[in-house]
């Protein structure tokens, strides 16, 4: 399959998705950001679908384990970035703070390729 063995341009443009489902470590998060220079991030509140279930259908609380009041809420974090390098730095900058990104799930990070882009500061991208 040719897509697997296409190397990627490390300058394309990318977009970093994060999830913390950990609200604790938000800022943290946010910090370790701005640490790598990402400052075009948008953050939104979001809902683990376990808890979206629970409280949209009674019928689904039985099933499942009674939970904190904040649990299942989480922030969904996009920005663009130039390479998945400094989505790399980022978790480095994490783990260096003392943030247990491998004992505890705090956190989802991917890099997505993004195959077309515009913003009025940085113009086209392809």
């Amino acid at each position: 399959m040719w897509w697997l063995t296409t190397k990627r341009k490390e300058n394309e443009m990318n977009l970093l998705v994060i999830v913390v489902s950990e609200l604790d470590y938000k800022e943290d998060v946010f910090l370790a950001l701005q640490s790598v220079g990402i400052t075009k991030a948008s953050v939104f509140d979001a809902m683990s679908m376990d808890r979206s279930l629970e409280s949209e259908y009674s019928l689904f609380t039985g099933f499942m384990k009674s939970r904190a009041e904040n649990e299942g809420e989480q922030l969904v974090i996009l920005a663009p970035i130039e390479s998945p390098s400094i989505a790399k730095e980022l978790l480095s900058n994490l783990e260096a703070a003392g943030i247990p990104l491998k004992k505890q799930e705090i956190l989802h990070l991917a890099v997505l390729p993004v195959a077309f882009c515009f913003d009025q500061s940085t113009g086209l991208c392809e």
